[in-house]
């Protein structure tokens, strides 16, 4: 039996980030499914309930602070709390660049705090450069022997 196609997550309500978002993971020269949810409760249920994502298949979450619904705060603990979801990479995508928020982000066990950059083009190569780094490997196990 293979192996479900990676998924990436990202939980972003600004349509134009959720552009280059999709722009940037789609640079990435591998096969990927990729989900968006613009709301913060609707990606706790997607993710962690009976919301049809295996949680297998989900690879990295790309994750704004300033979601509704729920916060990327609030989202990156109770994904950190999910047996399932707490080894998968979570990045936060911020505008913001509070020394309080990264702190906070880190604390709650985020993998990386990045933050947006101004220019479409900068975020785009952000984006697809988290992305190659943090996919594991299409060869890779997904076991823990």
């Amino acid at each position: 039996m293979s192996e479900p196609t990676p998924l990436v997550v990202s939980v972003e309500d600004n349509p134009a980030d959720v552009r280059l978002i999709e722009e940037g993971v789609a640079a990435v020269d591998r096969d990927i499914d990729f989900r968006v949810y613009n709301n913060g409760r609707n990606a706790i249920e997607q993710l962690t309930g009976d919301g049809g994502v295996p949680a297998e298949s989900v690879q990295l979450v790309l994750l704004d602070l300033n979601i509704p619904g729920k916060s990327g705060l609030e989202i990156l603990r109770y994904l950190r709390k999910d047996p399932e979801l707490d080894a998968v990479p979570i990045l936060t995508v911020s505008s913001s660049e509070n020394p309080d928020d990264i702190r906070r982000v880190y604390e709650s066990s985020a993998n990386a705090y990045l933050t947006k950059p101004t220019d479409p083009d900068e975020f785009i190569q952000m984006i697809t450069a988290a992305v190659r780094f943090w996919m594991p490997p299409i060869s890779s196990s997904t076991t823990n022997d």
